[in-house]
């Protein structure tokens, strides 16, 4: 054994490289021939405690004699070393626990430091094309190119394992044989139920086939050998996982799952030619649901959101565009705020969906997400749709198109069909553009002219059987042809039958069919469906006379089995309370700075308390504070709270030591709701101390490979010049505040520092210099990416520096809109901003003149001077009135669709830097019109800052002679 070895480091690494070279290779060749696309992880090295001691003293004598040539020669010690630090690494710096454990690592120059750790990553690299090694993948491996080897080889560090047996414990009602049997669909399902766990859980999970790999071993039965982990590191990982109680119950009951999963696996089903007799396709899990809700002036469209994150497990970018990107619904003028399709919702349309239109898409998504989107959430072609009326004023969709005599339903068809002409359908209202609705009042009887007319808009009739969910009370049911369940409910259904039959044919998804006994003199028949995967299924079901066994009656029902996911259990209709954020899992810097917002819907005028908890990386609570709030609490109510607590007192102080932030919503009797936003796992991240004379250092925390980080130093001054400064070294702040911006590689972080409070009370009016030296339109472009590096910035907890920031994102602005409006509308920007808010209102006419002089564009100031006092502060009000006041002049500006122009220039009047993330081309085009028509910037500009204007402004101020 490697252990026998003696002498000094380079004899026992050599036979300790020996020693491995022979374990390794066997382990691959073995799990070649067992499992052909599983890994080999360096942690699964297979050796006793005696044996990785030894190893261990040897990698460090041969650290500390210098590192030389000899001992590179017996390079697998040194892999399986990183990797069992990557088994110890808590999500800190890597390589300063890598220096702790291996004294003398860091006493070389910084330039030898650097080619060590690129020769253990080549090491690694080695590891993969000689035994078959994992190679990291995902984000993590992106932003962390050299420690994501011996972090991805630790197979899982040890501050993740809880996280994981809770990942598999509220999977376990999901499993199949099919993930029990493939890794990659077992990741890719697991991957998509993270959303509401910590952050660099869910970038360790992004890896999905390391995920699967991992997950799979640990499903694996107590009596059989894991064709995914060698037994030593499968009892460790298990051994590690069950010290802690309720990761040790969570991973038995996952584990649980999975063995009966795997003996008695799901009902069967076949690929039968029999075809499934439907007029409709069976509609999917992520599929968006029509709803009516009856309004004081008539029937209100509704659509149904499903829950997209479950479709990670096609896409793994899926998850981060829903979260990052805005949806467009189709049926609605405005998108909705980011986040919004990560929790399931219901939405009014204005509109009737389109035909041939994708009823869901993400602005500015990419091709392959947006086209899964628009592949999996369909809504139910037409050009007739039926409704079940309910109580409670609701009408539910019943997909199959069946109506039963006696009930109620709502007809809607699209405008230009021909009305149904029957005495017991009569036209209503409905509050949407495209199509019109009937009400249906079916009566006890039907004729067979009656029949036939339904059957012309694609209804049918059935009197004498039907198929309805019993006992437990599904997730959904539409009254008629469609049920849910939550995954691992029985699906208790009951046939009933108004003639007298002996058998009843049962057919899941066109498989083989099973015959059930009919309960003699009963007219009703119940049987369980149990185990069904997650998905949608077609139950047929035929009764059959009993000397023939002919069928003579079917009907069919399509039951869902829902994923109980948990982003669907925290947000549920019958929740006494709800928490809402936007976006809709906010990082902590984005509940600190107020570029997220939150919601809370409960009883209207309950009382109710909103408790705000920060929290240090050990969970150890920092402070807590309480606020009594009523009952719904919107988002503006939470902007003024946020704007009051966040940047002074006991949080401000506990700021900058925080990594999590907990907002919990209560009332006794009603309902708790809670939301937990981190500071997240981060490459890169800036760190202030206060010095002891009131200044601030800033340090830099740098989990990257610290080799290509460069660090810019912006001062408020001259805010998109940066001056280089020293990665190593905390960084002193300036007087004046200013931004810190550190890059590496595709990571980055930037602060706004906090100025000296005495500095600013002997410089009240200082205000940055914005100069601008190239072309008109790479000026622009620079203004819009100086201003979005301030503007997604993160602020320090001092509250000097939000105001150090709002200087400069104003300075920018202005200097933006001078440099495309021209010199008149320049020189009054100069003049405004010496004025006082309250005096600022005198200047609306003045801005209203400079708009433009041609008729047309006089008209445009006109729209927007007599409307300034009815638009609300709200970028979907302010883009309808200024796609309606460009009309005049849209033509000859050569802007294309007046939504997307006003979108644009309410943007670049305001807030620039949100156009970083635009189409590089669209942008420029839309630059170039507005050079070209200044007329279009002036407008904009006019709007937003009369709106603001007139809002700060005294009763008595009038625009044009009126109020």
């Amino acid at each position: 054994m490697a252990r026998t070895a003696s002498g000094g480091s380079t004899e026992v690494l050599k036979h300790l490289h020996e020693y491995l070279d022979e374990h390794f290779q066997t382990l691959h060749t073995h799990r070649q021939a067992l499992q052909p696309t599983a890994p080999v992880f360096a942690l699964e090295h297979d050796l006793n405690q005696d044996d990785l001691d030894l190893l261990s003293n040897a990698v460090r004598g041969a650290v500390a004699e210098g590192f030389d040539i000899r001992h590179r020669t017996w390079w697998l010690p040194f892999v399986v070393y990183a990797a069992e630090i990557g088994y110890l690494y808590t999500g800190d710096e890597y390589w300063p626990l890598f220096s702790q454990k291996t004294p003398g690592w860091e006493r070389d120059p910084q330039w030898k430091i650097d080619n060590n750790r690129k020769r253990i990553k080549q090491w690694f690299q080695q590891f993969a094309a000689e035994y078959g090694g994992i190679k990291p993948e995902g984000p993590f491996a992106k932003n962390f190119s050299i420690i994501a080897w011996p972090i991805t080889h630790a197979i899982m560090p040890a501050d993740l394992q809880r996280q994981m047996a809770q990942l598999l414990y509220e999977a376990r009602a999901v499993l199949t044989p099919a993930m029990l049997d493939d890794p990659h669909i077992l990741g890719a399902c697991l991957a998509s139920r993270t959303g509401g766990y910590s952050d660099r859980f869910q970038k360790f999970c992004s890896s999905q086939i390391l995920l699967g790999h991992i997950a799979a071993a640990l499903l694996s039965g107590d009596d059989e050998e894991s064709p995914y982990l060698v037994q030593s590191a499968l009892v460790r990982l298990l051994d590690d996982l069950t010290d802690e109680h309720d990761s040790r119950n969570w991973l038995y009951q996952a584990r649980r799952s999975a063995h009966t999963v795997r003996s008695s696996g799901f009902l069967p089903t076949s690929t039968s030619s029999v075809p499934v007799e439907r007029g409709q396709p069976l509609s999917a899990v992520s599929n968006p649901k029509l709803l009516l809700r009856q309004e004081a002036n008539g029937w209100c469209p509704y659509l149904g959101l499903p829950d997209l994150t479950t479709l990670q497990a096609e896409n793994s970018q899926v998850s981060e565009e829903l979260r990052r990107l805005r949806p467009k619904i189709e049926g609605r003028h405005q998108p909705f705020p980011r986040g919004k399709l990560l929790y399931p919702g219901r939405v009014p349309l204005t509109a009737w969906p389109r035909p041939g239109v994708p009823i869901i898409q993400l602005e500015q998504g990419s091709t392959q997400v947006n086209e899964l989107i628009a592949e999996r959430c369909t809504i139910t072609r037409g050009p007739w749709w039926l409704f079940r009326k309910q109580s409670g004023g609701q009408a539910t969709e019943v997909k199959g198109g069946i109506v039963r005599p006696g009930h109620e339903y709502c007809l809607v068809g699209r405008a230009g069909l021909s009305d149904p002409a029957l005495p017991w359908i009569s036209e209503t209202v409905i509050l949407a553009d495209g199509v019109k609705a009937f009400d249906v009042k079916v009566p006890h009887t039907l004729s067979e002219e009656e029949i036939t007319q339904l059957a012309a808009a694609g209804l049918s009739v059935v009197s004498n059987v039907s198929i309805h969910p019993v006992g437990l009370i599904p997730a959904s049911w539409d009254g008629e042809g469609a049920a849910e369940w939550m995954a691992g409910e029985p699906a208790l259904l009951m046939v009933s039958s108004t003639q007298t039959t002996e058998k009843c044919s049962v057919r899941v998804d066109g498989g083989l069919p099973s015959l059930l006994e009919w309960p003699a003199g009963s007219q009703q028949l119940v049987f369980a469906l149990e185990n069904l995967p997650v998905g949608t299924h077609e139950v047929h079901v035929a009764l059959l006379t009993g000397g023939a066994g002919r069928p003579f009656v079917s009907g069919s029902l399509a039951v869902t089995i829902r994923d109980p996911h948990p982003n669907l259990e925290e947000n549920t209709e019958g929740a006494g309370i709800r928490l809402f954020a936007t976006p809709a899992r906010p990082k902590l810097t984005e509940i600190w700075d107020g570029r997220a917002s939150l919601s809370a819907d409960g009883p209207v005028g309950a009382r109710a308390e909103l408790t705000i908890v920060l929290r240090d990386e050990a969970d150890k609570e920092l402070v807590r504070q309480h606020h009594p709030i009523s009952l719904p609490f919107d988002d503006s109510a939470w902007t003024r709270l946020a704007a009051q607590e966040f940047r002074r007192g006991k949080l401000q102080s506990a700021y900058n030591e925080a990594e999590i932030c907990e907002v919990l919503v209560s009332r006794s009797g009603v309902g708790f709701a809670s939301l937990s936003c981190e500071r997240g796992f981060h490459p890169l991240r800036w760190v202030l101390t206060k010095e002891r004379n009131g200044g601030h250092t800033a340090r830099l925390i740098d989990r990257t490979d610290g080799a290509c980080t460069q660090v810019l130093l912006f001062s408020v001054e001259n805010p998109l010049l940066g001056e280089q400064q020293d990665t190593r070294l905390p960084i002193g702040v300036p007087e004046s505040g200013g931004m810190l911006r550190a890059t590496s590689g595709h990571a980055s972080a930037a602060i706004i520092l906090p100025p000296n409070p005495n500095w600013l009370r002997q410089r009240p009016n200082d205000h940055p210099t914005i100069r601008c030296t190239g072309t008109p339109i790479l000026d622009a472009l620079e203004l819009i990416r100086g201003h979005h590096r301030w503007q997604d910035a993160d602020l320090s907890a001092d509250p000097f520096s939000y105001r150090q920031r709002q200087l400069v994102l104003d300075a920018i602005t202005t200097a933006l809109v001078s440099l495309t409006a021209g010199n008149r509308w320049a020189h009054l920007e100069r003049r405004r901003g010496r004025l006082s808010a309250h005096k600022r209102a005198d200047m609306l006419d003045e801005m209203q003149k400079l708009v433009g002089e041609a008729p047309a564009q006089r008209a445009v100031a006109h729209y927007i001077a007599g409307h300034l006092w009815q638009w609300e502060d709200s970028l979907p009000e302010l883009r309808e009135g200024l796609s309606e006041a460009i009309g005049p002049i849209a033509a000859d500006t050569g802007i294309g669709d007046r939504r997307v122009a006003a979108e644009f220039l309410l943007f670049l009047a305001s807030t620039p830097g949100s156009l970083e993330s635009w189409d590089e081309i669209e942008r420029e085009k839309f630059l170039r019109c507005v050079l070209l028509s200044p007329v279009l910037i002036r407008a904009a500009r006019f709007m937003i800052l009369g709106t603001e204007d007139l809002r700060e402004a005294p009763e008595q101020s009038t625009i044009g002679g009126t109020r």
